[in-house]
């Protein structure tokens, strides 16, 4: 299931804003429903975050499979948020029951538009 696009605020045409998607892997089904039920105080902590400007979650709990797409207006607001609760307390309670994450970042400019699911997982994969 993918949570619909959570609009922050808008793209601005002229600028650049770099966009994330990660794919994150549980190795169990015990885990997989902690990351579930994790998920949504991090939904709450993104929408609350200041330099995001939208994201969307991906869940596949009986696949053991999490992605997420975000853009946000630079770098320093995305280590910002990566370093704040409660995602930095989920990701190390989580840490030995997750498999192999991958990041992929890369820039837009806002005349682009919001960047799909699709070329997230063609990134991904």
């Amino acid at each position: 299931m993918r949570s619909p696009w959570k609009k922050i605020q808008e793209l601005e045409p002229d600028n650049e804003y770099l966009v994330l998607a990660s794919a994150i892997p549980t190795k169990s089904l015990r885990s997989t429903w902690r990351m579930f039920r994790g998920a949504s105080a991090v939904r709450k902590q993104l929408a609350s975050t200041e330099g995001i400007v939208g994201f969307s979650l991906l869940a596949r709990p009986l696949r053991k499979q999490y992605a997420t797409l975000s853009v946000w207006t630079d770098q320093a607001a995305l280590d910002a948020f990566v370093h704040a609760s409660p995602h930095t307390e989920l990701m190390g309670a989580l840490a030995a029951d997750l498999g192999s994450r991958r990041f992929e970042p890369w820039a837009i400019t806002g005349s682009q538009g919001r960047p799909s699911w699709a070329e997230a997982l063609n990134r991904l994969s």
